[in-house]
């Protein structure tokens, strides 16, 4: 169903459908969204669209399935490249930071339908259940760190959304344009937080 990708060519419909709907979903929202104006910021008429997703909630979920599976992946990488959780969480969190910076406004959906569970149907409550189980996962990489003395005993499952805070707050601020910072500078800095600490001893 979807077109070929050629060397050089401009994005597949498919591919630039579900960029204008990640960015109008993002600025507007769903429900003030509609599927008229994801046709035209693509550049392509209803009936096309309408040949790659039924409706505009087939739309929106795919594009929550798109940032989940964006955000597992990240998280399975860091998991099978190396057995240290240092260095797993390194990886993390560059490509984290990947995500957020190539498709901003697809995390900004993902965080918005995980906070403010703004639909609660069906297939949200999935994507939810999704996304907790992959935070799970990465939550056994920090785990691994406390096994292997690489961590002091502590609250792990506290420490991952810790972990997830930090760096969501460098994604936020990048959203709004107010300030970026190179991405190894980020991560170098989180590393050195959770790591290190900041107290004095």
């Amino acid at each position: 169903m979807q077109e070929p990708q050629v060397p050089g060519k401009r994005p597949n419909a498919r591919d630039r459908i579900m960029r204008a709907a990640e960015a109008l979903f993002a600025e507007r929202g769903f429900e003030a969204t509609s599927i008229g104006e994801i046709a035209l910021r693509a550049h392509v008429n209803r009936a096309l669209l309408y040949y790659y997703f039924e409706h505009k909630e087939d739309l929106y979920h795919q594009l929550l399935q798109e940032g989940v599976e964006k955000l597992r992946a990240t998280v399975l990488t860091a998991i099978n490249t190396t057995s240290s959780a240092h260095d797993a969480i390194r990886v993390f969190l560059q490509g984290y930071l990947q995500i957020a910076h190539h498709n901003p406004g697809l995390v900004r959906i993902v965080y918005r339908e995980i906070v403010g569970a703004q639909r609660g149907d069906q297939e949200s409550q999935s994507l939810v259940r999704q996304f907790m189980q992959t935070i799970a996962q990465m939550e056994q990489v920090i785990r691994r760190g406390v096994q292997n003395g690489e961590l002091v005993p502590h609250d792990t499952g506290k420490s991952v959304y810790l972990l997830l805070g930090m760096v969501n707050v460098f994604v936020t601020l990048t959203y709004l344009e107010q300030v970026s910072y190179p991405t190894d500078e980020i991560v170098d800095h989180i590393m050195y937080v959770f790591f290190h600490g900041l107290g004095k001893d």
